[in-house]
């Protein structure tokens, strides 16, 4: 006969097994919605409330709460915590919560009954389809359905009480601190060596990353340490330790302790106070180019990042900063923390949630044989019932793409209006394309955005299509906007992605008018898209936080009409170049030129052209040459082409951007207006030999 009752004896000899084997582990209680909520109220009196975090948006549980960020969730230690499926399933808080479970602790999770997840009224649903194209059924919830029925779970049933309540290793949990003291070694040998060997640290959640960077920083009490890090309550774990072995007091939140001193990421680049060392937490969450800056100011720095994605990175940042570091620092080194120190290894809650949300998801890397590729649409309904596929899916798409969050999975099975392309070869996943359908709105809905009156979820390209033309028709047609595609890293120069966006557009002709997608900016992502005949229509004047590039927006028309592509191109290039010397002024150059390629030559006017030629034989002065140049290079961008760096750098910097002679010798490393007006003039020379053959008759 099962036992009703939550809380039993052998509930509680569970409770102390877990303890003693320094384990944590997920409990589900499942039942309608307000039984869960008594059997959690209860369990939360009989566990230690001061320890204990209740997530939910109802108050019908006790001292809940629903923090809107997964920053706001992170950084904190409890000894069990509860989550309210019925507030809705959002995977980064799921992700975020559990990372914050103690050894001994329970990770509890009031859902409906299995047997109806999948269409159960998720409120979090909706905040994973765009307006107007809802659905009720949740392949993410189905998934999760399946996967929760696992025997090695503990379910506790408004029906038939404990289902299973397993068996916990007798042995005592034993945790090793071997990783982590050398860790703490490599960044005080970091701090106190040679200048120029940066540290790169990389850990799973638990493994004791912070708290090295605390405990190193106590025993550098000679050194002036500045640390960092995109949320200062990620670093109460740092300070908290760092405290302990110094044997201070610490009362969060306070951003000084002794030689140990918080400073946001913006700050430190725009004061650049000087310190002995740099410790960099969460690093993988600052945009590359602020890390690079960090490099190039302080000679000792040590980066540090969570790898499976509760602080939303993507593998992405490792290759990429990584693959910086060792080019550019030949003596860099690294750790890889894998042995957590919070918990005993093999822990049981870490194994279920990332089974679960699919976070060690880990793409293996194929070389491609002479067997036919093979181009195919997956279906999210194949997804969530072929967990290989799935976490094929899942892996390349977070090695590939910079920027990932928990979240992403179910965008992947829940969002509607989606189609998933992908590239195989004997069932070996190559390359994969995220297409989102939008559009098709009603007319009432399409006027209100095209005037600015609304911006419903989602339709990120149809509703910017609508306000750049100011023409609410374009929202009741179908557009298709890339929303990922992701390459095998060892496949990126055999033309894979273009052959697979190629078959997309094939399949979208039929419904779709046109094809675009938005991306980061930078000058290699821009040639890949314009040689697959897609044309710059927008940049964004904000910077992404994470990678510090501008959004661009580009499209290519799968109709025979290209009269609304060829208008928005048109337009594009007429404003460029006056938002180059205002918005854009800081644009990396190599974009700069990528962007001008696809610019139209024009006719030059013959007097522009004679005084042009007449000034050059003059010992002109830059502010006087300047106009000049700016509207024959207008007219023939064509003529920086097939300069040398040098003066492709030079113009774009002084001419297209205007940026004053003090700025550019500053950054550009020259000494003094005479070095600079004499390095002009020869890039002049240099540059009008090109123009010559270049301009049109």
């Amino acid at each position: 006969m099962h036992d009703c009752k939550l809380f039993s004896p052998q509930f509680a000899t569970f409770l102390t097994q877990l303890a003693y084997a320094k384990h944590r582990q997920l409990l589900l209680i499942t039942g309608e919605q307000n039984w869960c909520y008594q059997q959690a109220n209860e369990l939360y009196q009989q566990l230690n409330p001061t320890l204990c975090k209740v997530l939910s948006n109802n108050d019908d549980l006790t001292n809940s709460s629903w923090p809107k960020h997964t920053h706001q969730i992170l950084g904190q230690e409890f000894q069990h915590v509860i989550y309210d499926g019925f507030s809705g399933l959002v995977p980064d808080k799921l992700a975020a919560l559990s990372g914050t479970v103690q050894a001994g602790g329970l990770f509890i999770l009031l859902l409906p009954e299995l047997a109806d997840l999948q269409h159960w009224c998720d409120p979090a649903l909706e905040t994973f389809q765009s307006f107007a194209q809802q659905r009720q059924h949740s392949y993410f919830n189905q998934r999760l359905a399946r996967l929760l029925s696992d025997n090695s779970l503990p379910h506790f049933n408004q029906t038939s009480g404990w289902q299973r309540l397993p068996k916990v290793s007798p042995k005592a949990g034993v945790i090793s601190l071997i990783e982590q003291q050398y860790c703490i070694e490599q960044i005080i040998k970091t701090a106190t060596g040679r200048a120029n060997r940066p540290l790169l640290i990389s850990a799973d959640r638990g493994r004791g990353k912070s708290a090295a960077l605390g405990f190193a920083a106590a025993k550098l009490s000679g050194k002036d340490i500045i640390i960092c890090s995109q949320q200062f309550s990620a670093l109460h774990s740092s300070f908290k330790h760092f405290a302990d072995e110094q044997g201070i007091d610490y009362q969060a939140p306070q951003k000084q302790l002794a030689n140990l001193r918080y400073i946001a990421p913006d700050q430190l680049l725009s004061e650049l106070p000087q310190c002995d060392v740099l410790l960099v937490d969460e690093a993988a969450a600052i945009p590359v180019p602020m890390l690079i800056k960090m490099l190039d100011h302080y000679p000792r720095v040590v980066f540090a990042s969570t790898m499976i994605g509760y602080e939303g990175n993507g593998r992405g940042y490792t290759l990429r900063f990584r693959r910086y570091l060792e080019t550019h620092f030949k003596n860099m080194r690294s750790v890889n923390l894998e042995q957590p120190i919070r918990f005993a290894a093999a822990d049981p809650l870490e194994q279920h949630i990332c089974k679960l949300l699919a976070l060690d998801a880990d793409y293996k890397n194929t070389e491609l044989d002479s067997a036919t590729l093979q181009f195919t649409e997956l279906k999210a309904a194949e997804l969530a019932s072929d967990e290989t596929l799935l976490r094929q899916v899942i892996g390349l798409l977070s090695l590939a793409h910079y920027q990932t969050s928990v979240n992403d999975l179910r965008h992947l099975l829940d969002a509607t209006a989606q189609r998933i392309f992908a590239c195989q070869q004997r069932n070996t996943l190559i390359g994969v394309c995220l297409i989102a359908i939008e559009g098709g709105l009603n007319t009432v809905i399409s006027k209100q955005i095209a005037s600015g009156q609304r911006r419903p979820q989602g339709h990120l390209m149809a509703q910017t299509l609508a306000q750049l033309t100011v023409e609410p028709s374009i929202l009741s047609l179908n557009c298709a906007r890339v929303v990922r595609i992701a390459i095998a890293p060892s496949q990126h120069n055999n033309k894979i992605g273009s052959k697979l966006l190629a078959h997309c557009e094939q399949q979208l002709a039929t419904t779709c008018h046109w094809f675009g997608a938005s991306f980061g900016a930078n000058a290699s992502l821009l040639r890949f898209w314009q040689t697959a005949g897609f044309n710059l229509i927008k940049l964004g004047f904000k910077q992404d936080k994470a990678t510090a590039e501008h959004a661009a927006l580009v499209l290519k028309s799968l109709s025979h009409d290209n009269t609304l592509n060829d208008q928005l191109k048109n337009e594009f290039q007429a404003d460029f170049a006056l938002q180059l010397l205002d918005h854009f002024n800081q644009l990396d150059t190599q974009l700069v030129e990528q962007i001008l390629t696809a610019f139209i030559p024009q006719h030059i006017d013959c007097h522009l052209d004679r005084r042009l030629k007449s000034l050059l034989t003059t010992d002109y002065q830059l502010h006087a040459i300047k106009p000049l140049l700016w509207r024959t290079l207008w007219c023939t961008p064509s003529s920086l082409f097939n300069c040398d760096e040098n003066t492709k750098c030079l113009f774009i910097r002084l001419i297209l951007q205007n940026w004053s002679p003090q700025k550019a010798q500053a950054a550009l490393q020259i000494n003094g207006n005479k070095s600079l007006n004499k390095q002009f003039k020869q890039v002049v020379a240099k540059w009008y030999e090109q123009y010559l053959l270049k301009k049109l008759p």
